[in-house]
């Protein structure tokens, strides 16, 4: 499979800093000799994910944990554009920074400018949401913060060299429990208790007139996508059986890709009048709203849409192949009904984050081999839930 060009970047140049600056960083901290205690609170909090909004909404209540224990702080987000936007309308920054990674050159250009940015911030601690980015761990230690809040996992065992405060992060358990460790260790407290906010509670979901379907995901992990027959196979049951119509969802690249595949599959031919694509379409304040207003449930691939509906309280019918929904999806007791999932939990399955190269070489059986009339009979399960008394 062809690397990804963030990742590409990530991964070669992460491994040449890091060799670079070991052997520099423990003698600074020999010679530094600073206390990295969390009895004096900081002024100001980095947090840093580049990629991802939908793991970076799985990590919302652990950030206003933090922001509640201290309170003074000014919270700023290190990230992209497009995440930063996207997640504004979950939780507040003081301020946002963006770094540009489109190539290794305007990765080190708009670095250096952040860096001399942070160095003039006092009592400054920085928090690494990252899980396996080198990246981000090289940039949080060249901040000199006094303290340097990370995860620490065997892909990236040389951060425990590196940051001040590690958290181990256990890939078998939720994503969202990995953040509340990282939020517990930050308070300074042992504490395991930790109370998430509620989903949003909708209401009047039966009169609302779209299904929302989203098969997008980031090129770092494509693998998860449906194939298109499949794909095809769910809209065209939606419109024979429903009277619903379709919003395909996706992000501004997959404007132009969504567009091709309504118009060349001959099952929509009759109904195009009843699909509409929204990738790329307004400004996240008006997709949001719109998924929740207008939307009766969401149905989706591992991908940030599935994350931000079910953080809007709109009813999901999750598929997943290459990764566990139990490592990045909560389901409370009461929210089961309402949250549907598909897993077939096959052999090498989860493979992404734990293989340098697939299992699979990026053939994804474990998706193309899913049966569309599994899925089908899981939505319409979950239509019938939502209201009994829908009218097929």
């Amino acid at each position: 499979m062809r690397i990804p060009q963030k990742q590409f970047i990530d991964k070669y140049s992460g491994y040449l800093l890091i060799i670079l600056l070991l052997p520099i960083t423990r003698l600074l901290g020999i010679l530094l000799k600073r206390n990295h205690l969390l009895s004096k609170p900081p002024q100001n909090l980095l947090f840093i994910k580049i990629l991802g909004l939908g793991s970076l909404i799985t990590a919302v209540d652990s950030i206003n944990y933090i922001r509640q224990k201290y309170p003074e702080a000014k919270l700023i987000l290190l990230t992209e554009n497009n995440i930063a936007e996207g997640i504004k309308p979950f939780i507040r920054f003081d301020s946002i920074w963006f770094i540009d990674s489109g190539n290794l050159f305007a990765v080190i250009k708009s670095t250096i400018k952040l860096l001399r940015h942070s160095w003039t911030l006092k009592d400054l601690w920085v928090i690494d949401l990252e899980v396996y980015s080198k990246l981000t761990t090289i940039y949080a230690l060249i901040t000199f913060a006094r303290n340097r809040f990370g995860f620490y996992l065997s892909p990236v065992f040389f951060r425990k060299y590196l940051n001040t405060h590690n958290v181990f992060f256990d890939q078998e358990k939720y994503l969202g429990y990995n953040y509340n460790q990282m939020a517990i260790a930050i308070s300074g407290k042992q504490e395991n208790r930790f109370e998430p906010n509620h989903a949003t509670v909708r209401k009047d979901e039966q009169l609302k007139q779209y299904i929302a379907l989203n098969n997008t995901c980031s090129d770092l992990a494509l693998v998860r996508m449906l194939p298109e027959k499949i794909f095809v196979k769910i809209c065209s049951w939606i419109l024979e059986n429903t009277n619903c119509k379709l919003v395909l969802c996706g992000a501004k690249q997959n404007q132009q890709e969504i567009n091709n595949f309504i118009d060349q599959a001959p099952e929509f031919v009759s109904q195009k009048n009843r699909i509409i694509n929204i990738a790329g379409a307004g400004d996240f304040n008006a997709y949001y709203k719109f998924l929740q207003e207008e939307c009766i449930c969401m149905i989706s691939i591992d991908s940030a849409p599935l994350h931000i509906a079910k953080r809007l309280g709109i009813p999901t019918l999750s598929i997943w192949g290459p990764t566990n929904p139990n490592h990045y999806l909560k389901i409370e007791p009461y929210e089961k009904e309402r949250h549907l999932v598909i897993y077939q939990q096959v052999a090498c399955s989860p493979c992404i984050h734990r293989h340098e190269t697939l299992p699979c070489h990026g053939n994804n059986l474990c998706m193309k081999n899913l049966d569309g009339g599994m899925i089908l009979s899981k939505l319409e399960t979950l239509l019938r839930k939502i209201n009994k008394s829908m009218n097929y």
